[in-house]
């Protein structure tokens, strides 16, 4: 976990350094519970070192950190996922691949937990009634790098907003849906989606 910052340093960093330092004492403090807290907003200005009227200046109301935080939890995960669906193969493997890593980021990803332990009943709709937001985005992130993989011949043309739809539902199925299945063992979770995309790929379209 990050360490208290010292509050000596902090007129020399930038507005954008106080920031990260905010939402990484934020990420830290919820992690550790925080979600629960009532104290949240004070937790996160001793962690990150800052004042309380600093940390409202750079991070606003805690709403705005946590809305903050989301936004920069799903940059780090796309910028993670673009390379991989560059290298994207059209084929059983190729898609069980591509599956494997997003499950696995989500499933090992400690704020979601953390959330998911915490207060369930605030992240759920985030990610099943209110998923379009999100859904959204990663679609708009897909589409250029899809056409030009369409374009390039490397996979057949598809339609990116749907593959996005398929892809996030899959991964929230694995995530939130416990069953005697165990998504943590990699072999378990590759031989999984291995079948079940094998087994769709087979089905006749008519």
């Amino acid at each position: 976990m990050t360490q208290t910052k010292s509050p000596t340093r902090r007129l020399s960093l930038s507005p954008e350094q106080i920031r990260a330092r905010i939402l990484d004492a934020a990420a830290d403090c919820l992690v550790e519970g925080g979600f629960a807290s009532g104290r949240l907003l004070s937790a996160i200005a001793r962690r990150a070192g800052l004042s309380r009227p600093t940390l409202y200046k750079y991070g606003g109301t805690i709403d705005d950190i946590k809305q903050a935080l989301l936004e920069r939890e799903l940059a780090a995960f796309l910028d993670a996922l673009a390379p991989r669906l560059r290298a994207l193969t059209w084929s059983v493997d190729g898609i069980a691949d591509l599956l494997i890593f997003i499950v696995g980021y989500a499933r090992g990803h400690t704020l979601l937990s953390a959330a998911l332990r915490d207060v369930p009943e605030l992240v759920l709709p985030v990610f099943t009634l209110q998923a379009a937001e999100p859904i959204r985005l990663i679609s708009e992130m897909a589409e250029p790098i899809v056409r030009e993989q369409v374009d390039n011949g490397s996979i057949p043309p598809v339609d990116v907003p749907v593959l996005a739809d398929v892809l996030f539902r899959v991964t929230l199925s694995t995530v939130l849906i416990r069953s005697d299945l165990d998504f943590d063992d990699p072999a378990t979770l590759r031989s999984y989606l291995h079948t079940a995309i094998k087994f769709a790929a087979e089905l006749p379209t008519t």
